[in-house]
């Protein structure tokens, strides 16, 4: 395939991460900060596409780089209910999805926005590849026990698909010809099930394991009884569960390095808490791997918190007689992001059209 230049989008809450590829060689990249009180003056998720448009381009314009080298745009996939996973053509149709109430507004779904913005001032195509939602849940996964709520899967799947391909990669395999669990820990944590090419299952930050900031799930009469006692409000509650949730509630802090500090100074509490999180993350492990009906190839961790040697030893212990164990530590989503738009644009991989 001839060189092929791709610029990529992932917004975050208040920064957007670019960069510029040739096939997968980073030529420059960007991490803009932008100011909270700045974007919440727009009111709504799809009401920061000019603003953060106008700062994306002008720093573009301020590098000595031909635009006209572009073969395509692609940003980060948004939380639209109801996507696969893999890579999405970006049309009118599925910006409209990004922006309605009806779907999660999430500052991801601005990299759909932006990559069709620019993608059409130059010509290009735009994709979103591995939306947070892209999964093809079962039947059987999507009953949740409550007739009036279907479960949809919603889990770390850029990082954690780019991971598996990796892996499958490095021992001369095809990822669709694997069953694997990802589990990715960072300041949330999931474990996504991963049968021949298609991400099934798995459990997320609402019903699987505690993480660094988040709840993890809790037993239902318990938190019924928190939400109604009058001491939080909705926003409040929603902040618990997504913030300051899980280590932070306990410890007061979110870096695993500070709270494997506090266990060598002695402090006994840290050590239980800690010890507690890896628990639960192996129980959500072995959850997962009912839907392979244990034939698991391998267990991958990732994310920045995979770097922690006592915490992935703590996990294995608990856990390791479900697999192998592979610690892939960190994550590049940008790079993730240019692999997924490099294997479409080589017909390695077709988009998927969005319809409504």
């Amino acid at each position: 395939m001839e060189k092929t230049d791709i610029l990529v989008i992932n917004p975050g809450s208040t920064t957007t991460k670019i960069g510029v590829f040739r096939n997968l060689e980073l030529l420059f990249e960007k991490n803009m900060s932008h100011d909270p009180d700045t974007l919440l003056a727009y009111g709504s998720i799809g009401g920061q596409l000019p603003y953060r448009a106008q700062v994306l381009r002008d720093f573009l314009a301020s590098q000595d780089y031909d635009m006209g080298r572009l073969k395509a745009a692609v940003g980060r996939g948004g939380m639209v209910k109801g996507l696969k996973g893999g890579g999405y053509l970006v049309n009118e149709a599925l910006c409209e999805a990004m922006k309605s109430p009806d779907n999660p507004q999430h500052a991801s779904s601005l990299g759909a926005l932006l990559a069709y913005d620019i993608g059409q001032s130059l010509g290009i195509p735009a994709y979103i590849y591995d939306s947070t939602m892209g999964c093809e849940l079962s039947d059987i996964a999507k009953v949740s026990g409550l007739a009036e709520i279907e479960r949809y899967g919603c889990y770390h799947v850029l990082n954690s698909r780019a991971q598996a391909i990796n892996y499958a990669s490095s021992l001369g395999r095809g990822y669709k010809d694997m069953n694997l669990l990802v589990c990715h820990m960072g300041g949330g944590i999931s474990v996504s099930v991963h049968k021949q090419g298609k991400i099934i299952d798995g459990v997320s930050y609402d019903d699987g394991p505690m993480s660094p900031e988040r709840t993890g799930g809790i037993a239902l009469l318990l938190w019924s009884d928190l939400c109604y006692s009058g001491k939080y409000d909705r926003a409040q509650v929603e902040k618990l569960i997504c913030g300051k949730g899980g280590l932070y509630s306990y410890l007061g802090v979110t870096d695993c390095r500070q709270v494997e500090a506090m266990i060598e100074a002695g402090d006994q509490k840290a050590a239980t808490v800690y010890e507690a999180m890896a628990y639960q993350v192996a129980k959500g492990i072995a959850e997962c791997s009912v839907a392979l009906k244990g034939k698991v190839d391998a267990v991958i961790l990732t994310g920045g918190a995979a770097h922690s040697k006592k915490l992935t030893a703590m996990i294995e212990e608990y856990a390791g007689h479900i697999g192998r164990f592979v610690i892939m530590p960190g994550e590049d989503e940008l790079a993730a992001l240019a692999g997924g738009a490099r294997r479409i644009l080589s017909g390695e991989e077709e988009a998927n059209i969005f319809q409504k």
